[in-house]
């Protein structure tokens, strides 16, 4: 793109809101940015937190010479950092991109990673849950090359605002410095901005509006001011570029910036888990989170109470654990660190607690300032907490990856039902549900190996490996498997009589049935589907192949909905269609819902073997889920009668 003199033009009206003299001082005198080169990775952020600024900077995109030909959303400019959310969301994404650049600096030095995220904002945008999540993590991470430009509220009526403290205040109490400024004095606002940068923590300066709206001062409807501040930039690239082709690591540097892997990441997370064979896939999850923490340098972890390595289950929250965290990878925090949002200078890691909103926003920021692979540790529970900030990474098609422990709190109605569903629905989301440690190794690769959206591992104590053997070394067919979304994991012996399908924790109570149905002379074929969107973009012929054409049933702990696609018009599904037997007013018995099949019975929860020594540990029953249960329903779907004589064997 070349540099043009140009005068102001539309969108900018005649006369402007104080804010937007207060965006123009910033470019003109602050901005680090290159004109010529818009994504120069060592550029200041400059993040819009409401989209009632999206006309401000067109007009400042084509003041400073950046402008695209024609309309550029999100992914088509690099100066529109992202795309524009709900209230929050932007202001939250600052602050993971100053988290990311703080992250980045720690690596690899201040000689390539020096620069300083900006936010527009308006009261109402730091008003919401998520921002107050975020803005309290930013202070006690002192991000003090984080700065927030924000119009207050004139009067108690606009829309968000209500009666309490104002942002100032919150802030302030939040750790922030806090500054004042007449918005419509250009040199009052430059003074305020030069403050910021002797800060030692993030900064808000609260840009007060003048008694009526003023004409663009002359200075910043300068043209050839503006594009001295584009010459600026552009010195300040070159000479980062010199710095670049002289550094030692410019070549990591350069991997990491086009989020590429390295090429031997996969058998150092190998090495790195613990000799011991894992006994489910949650405890290979921590194995593998630590292995992935010494393989991949840009990986980032933000961790929440209710997250895998935090806590385990019906522990309740924790802190972080400092035996899931390898030494020398910056994870572990010492003793009086150990808060959240108080990680050590350039820590990988940070501690989130409750503040799982502002933690999955911070995440989306972490992957927008690029260089990083920012991963959630989280319950699946509390996907539906940070689901906005999901949603605006689907929509930006953020490749953040989501571990999520599959598990109800206590036992309690508190448990995963319509998570999965919904999840599915939601497009660019993968959600994968490994069986055991085996597909839990593949889905992680297949989950680091996305470029195009996020990805959710919902991980359960309950999935032991499948075979019932304690050996993690399967052959390669069930990762081939795992790669095409689903696959046949135990054929039938001759014709199928049914094919059982499950996902997670149920492939091993579906193993189990068709042991005890083959006593009985029923041949059946389980199915492990642990990735519907993956499996959904395969060709009929294979999705033909796998799910064969005898009868089919479909098992997994929760909603059936969705389920049909992969049953058809004469599948069964065995599921939940309530909350559990604990809950106030549910049903405690084994019913039916149209067409789904509530597994849960009396007698049916606790872990249980089977009655033969053939026969696997069932490890999906907590969830009330029995090989009896599947064994039963197999029968009638087949008309036969022999359910007691199963039961008697």
């Amino acid at each position: 793109m070349q540099q043009r003199p140009q005068p102001i033009r539309s969108p900018a009206p005649a006369l402007v809101p104080a804010i937007a003299v207060a965006a123009a001082t910033l470019w003109q005198r602050f901005l680090r940015f290159d004109p010529a080169d818009p994504g120069w990775a060592d550029r200041d952020r400059f993040i819009l937190s409401s989209g009632r600024f999206s006309a401000l900077l067109d007009w400042l995109l084509a003041q400073a010479g950046t402008e695209p030909e024609g309309d550029a959303p999100f992914g088509r400019h690099p100066a529109r950092e992202m795309e524009a959310g709900p209230p929050g969301q932007g202001f939250a994404c600052a602050v993971g991109q100053a988290m990311g650049e703080r992250v980045l600096a720690a690596r690899f030095g201040r000689t390539l990673v020096d620069h300083r995220t900006w936010v527009l904002a308006c009261e109402t945008d730091l008003a919401a849950g998520v921002s107050l999540e975020a803005a309290e993590l930013a202070g006690r991470m002192e991000l003090e090359k984080l700065a927030v430009l924000y119009e207050p509220a004139t009067d108690g009526r606009q829309e968000g605002r209500q009666d309490g403290p104002d942002a100032a205040t919150r802030f302030a109490a939040a750790g922030w410095a806090v500054r004042q400024v007449d918005a419509s004095d250009p040199d009052a606002v430059a003074a305020a901005i030069a403050r910021t940068q002797r800060n030692r923590r993030p900064t808000l300066i609260a840009c007060l509006p003048g008694a009526a709206p003023l004409p663009l001062p002359d200075p910043l409807a300068d043209t050839p001011s503006w594009l001295a501040s584009g010459q600026r930039g552009a010195a300040a690239r070159r000479g980062w570029l010199k710095r670049l082709a002289r550094h030692r690591m410019a070549g990591e540097f350069e991997r990491q910036l086009r989020n590429r892997l390295p090429p031997h990441w996969p058998g150092a997370m190998t090495a790195g888990i613990v000799d011991s064979v894992p006994s489910d896939a949650m405890e290979a999850a921590r194995g593998d989170l630590s292995a992935l923490f010494g393989a991949l340098p840009e990986a980032v972890s933000l961790q929440s109470a209710s997250g895998i390595a935090a806590s385990r289950a019906n522990d309740g929250p924790a802190e972080p654990r400092a035996d899931a965290m390898p030494a020398g990878s910056g994870l572990v925090m010492p003793v009086a660190s150990r808060s959240p949002g108080a990680p050590l200078p350039g820590s990988r890691h940070l501690f989130c607690g409750v503040q799982e909103h502002g933690m999955a926003a911070i995440s989306n920021g972490l992957s927008l300032h690029g260089g990083l692979r920012p991963l959630v540790s989280a319950s699946v529970l509390s996907i539906d907490r940070m689901r906005p900030a999901l949603r605006l990474a689907a929509l930006m098609e953020q490749p953040v990856v989501y571990l999520l422990a599959d598990r109800a709190p206590d036992g309690s109605g508190w448990a995963p039902v319509e998570q999965f569903a919904s999840l599915r629905a939601m497009p660019h989301v993968f959600l994968f549900r490994p069986a055991d440690p085996v597909e839990l190794a593949a889905c992680w690769r297949l989950a680091l190996a996305r470029e195009d959206g996020p990805s959710l591992l919902a991980v359960s104590e309950r999935a032991r490996f499948t075979g019932g053997q304690a050996n993690a070394s399967e052959p390669s067919w069930r990762h081939e498997g795992c790669a095409q979304g689903g696959y046949v994991l135990a054929e039938a012996a001759t014709r199928r009589d049914a094919t059982l399908i499950a996902t997670g924790p149920e492939v091993a109570a579906a193993l189990a049935a068709r042991t005890r149905l083959a006593r009985l002379g029923v041949d059946t074929a389980v199915v492990s589907l642990p990735c519907w969107e993956l499996f959904a973009d395969k060709p009929a012929a294979y999705h033909a192949h796998v799910l064969g054409s005898a009868p089919r049933i479909g098992i997994e702990a929760a909603s059936g909905f969705g389920w049909e696609r992969w049953l058809g018009p004469g599948g069964v599904f065995i599921g939940m269609d309530g909350f559990g037997p604990r809950h106030r007013g549910g049903r405690d018995h084994a019913g039916e819902h149209r067409g789904v099949h509530a597994a849960a019975g009396p007698g049916s929860f606790g872990p249980r073997r089977g009655d033969r020594p053939d026969e696997p540990a069932e490890a999906g029953v907590s969830s009330g889920i029995t090989s009896d249960c599947i064994s039963t329903r197999v029968l009638g779907l087949l008309g036969m009668r022999d359910a007691d004589n199963l039961n008697r064997e």
